[in-house]
């Protein structure tokens, strides 16, 4: 089975990776995504994250409408910070008849050759990537296993979302209404 793993912190999960990740699961050759749920990312110390319990269940409660898109929360487990090349090691190691690609934004690509052992993720890796707005500058960097996504360019940030959320508008937010009900049922402390 082909996987395309889509690593992020979802702080709050929202309309935007949802639909990257239909997107590609729908033009390349995945089978399925997995929304893989970050606990500290390599490369920011964010101190605005929500409770990564939280944030699992929130991929939950998106992902139970879509079967062939799923959360992970691999990463929980493994050592800190999450290195891409340390999860898939470890899923290769747990069940290698999958194929695992990533997913990851054209910001991220032109960032790929400061990730840990990157030339190993792209010497037995597919990566897809989707185009992201604030990216100017269309990343050069080419492999026979890098695919640009023709995907539609998607406007959300999570940051403004928390900060509308904290400011009590709830309007329009592009998160799933369960997700927005979620956070305010349960009084997730929310930090921009």
């Amino acid at each position: 089975m082909n996987i395309g793993l889509y690593f992020g912190a979802f702080n709050p999960i929202h309309d935007g990776h949802l639909q990257v990740a239909i997107y590609a699961v729908n033009n390349s050759d995945l089978d399925k995504v997995w929304f893989v749920l970050t606990p500290q990312s390599p490369h920011k110390i964010d101190s605005t994250l929500i409770d990564f319990n939280h944030r699992y269940k929130m991929l939950e409660i998106v992902c139970k409408k879509h079967k062939n898109i799923l959360p992970s929360d691999i990463e929980k487990n493994l050592p800190k910070p999450s290195y891409s090349i340390s999860t898939l090691n470890y899923l290769k190691k747990e069940n290698d008849i999958n194929n695992y690609s990533l997913i990851i934004g054209d910001d991220n690509i032109k960032k790929l050759t400061t990730w840990k052992q990157y030339s190993e993720i792209i010497k037995n890796h597919k990566i897809y990537v989707y185009p992201r707005n604030n990216c100017k500058e269309k990343s050069k960097l080419t492999h026979e296993n890098i695919y640009y996504l023709n995907a539609p360019i998607i406007n959300v940030s999570a940051s403004n979302i928390r900060k509308n959320i904290l400011n009590k508008k709830t309007d329009n937010l592009k998160i799933d209404s369960k997700v927005l009900s979620y956070l305010i049922n349960n009084n997730i402390k929310i930090n921009i």
